[in-house]
């Protein structure tokens, strides 16, 4: 029973504390769109993931199980892919609770390519793993899973 409340207390956390929102403020039903691109070679997917030392992406879009627009308080979030492969995430001012917790985190992050697969604190307790559906020189596309929601994201860098 506990387990139970848990989660129903995560479902309200998740879905009441973070409004979805559109570009334009509006409550979004459409689902973000993107192209099915990967690049051919590692070297290019590296180059498009870092654009040299470091590149930063901000969030464009997030959807959670067809739930779709922007989360509030995603709207804010960053983070920095370094050519050493670690990470800095920066959850900006509004977090979104749950495992959003912090301001900032740091860790290591790991490109596959065989298998489109982008896995951030490998072998840790923080461990996650999203499969990149699309990667341009432009933006990226990852999804994964929440409990058993689908959620997807497509951050741009600046």
């Amino acid at each position: 029973m506990k387990n139970y409340r848990k989660y129903i207390w995560i479902c309200l956390l998740v879905f009441w504390g973070c409004s979805v929102v559109t570009e334009d403020g509006e409550i979004g039903t459409e689902a973000f769109t993107f192209d099915d691109s990967f690049p051919a070679s590692a070297i290019d997917a590296y180059t498009y993931l870092l654009g040299g030392a470091s590149r930063t992406w901000i969030t464009v879009a997030f959807t959670i199980d067809g739930v779709n627009g922007v989360q509030k308080c995603r709207l804010d979030d960053q983070i920095v892919l370094k050519d050493d492969q670690t990470y800095a995430y920066d959850g900006g001012n509004t977090l979104c609770g749950a495992e959003d917790d912090q301001k900032t985190k740091s860790g290591t992050w790991l490109l596959e390519t065989s298998t489109r697969t982008l896995t951030f604190d490998e072998g840790t307790d923080r461990e996650s793993q999203f499969f990149i559906e699309s990667l341009t020189d432009k933006e990226i596309v990852v999804s994964s899973h929440y409990y058993s929601w689908k959620v997807m994201g497509k951050f741009a860098h600046e």
